[in-house]
């Protein structure tokens, strides 16, 4: 059976909790204009952006050593340098989303994918689905690896995430298939790099994700 899509899922809910977890890539343009959009449709979202994370970072409150950006409807709206990574399960527990956005996975591109890896990802869709939220995974953008080495990674974590994301009863976004890095300028991987054309680029990639859970 279908996934219910995600509008008519709102609409039955008088007002529905939306938690989001991502990296840095949250932590910019694409983060605020994701929050913009679903705080329009009337709902509650609770944002967590913790640059550098991993899958790992969540589920073990691991501590890092970028940017971090926390934001509540009608609550907190909090920014840090060198944060701790919120334990996933407890915000699940707290916080009783009834959807869950993961933005996870451009930083396995540091280093060669491991069984561990995988296991941290089938972890978090396991608590979402436990939980009873609806789960949606949002896969890394389309990024410029410098090497050969970031490229083979950039191709394992596309092949990991649709292996085991839908497979798992969550919903994979492909948003490498979404968005485009330009050929030059930037470091590769961060859209707010982008001299003059990041921040549209994000906010457009915000606006591809909503798109695909209101109209599909």
């Amino acid at each position: 059976m279908k996934l219910i899509f995600f509008f008519l899922l709102l609409s039955q809910l008088a007002t529905a909790k939306v938690l989001v977890v991502t990296d840095s890539h949250g932590e910019g343009a694409f983060g605020t204009r994701l929050v913009e959009l679903v705080e329009q449709s009337n709902e509650e979202i609770s944002f967590y952006g913790v640059g550098g994370s991993t899958s790992r970072d969540w589920m073990l409150g691991l501590e890092q050593i970028w940017g971090y950006w926390e934001y509540h409807t009608r609550g907190a709206n909090i920014r840090s340098q060198k944060p701790k990574t919120p334990v996933f399960q407890n915000l699940l527990e707290k916080l009783s989303p009834d959807m869950v956005l993961i933005e996870l996975g451009t930083n396995l591109i540091w280093k060669d994918l491991t069984l561990e890896d995988t296991s941290y990802i089938q972890q978090m869709i396991r608590q979402t689905l436990d939980s009873g939220a609806k789960c949606f995974w949002v896969g890394p953008p389309h990024l410029r690896p410098k090497n050969n080495d970031q490229k083979r990674r950039v191709l394992e974590i596309h092949s990991i995430l649709e292996k085991e994301v839908e497979a798992s009863g969550c919903r994979l976004i492909k948003s490498w298939e979404l968005t485009q890095y330009p050929e030059t300028g930037g470091d590769g991987i961060h859209y707010d790099s982008i001299p003059n054309l990041g921040e549209t680029l994000a906010r457009g990639w915000a606006q591809s994700i909503f798109d695909e859970l209101t109209h599909q």
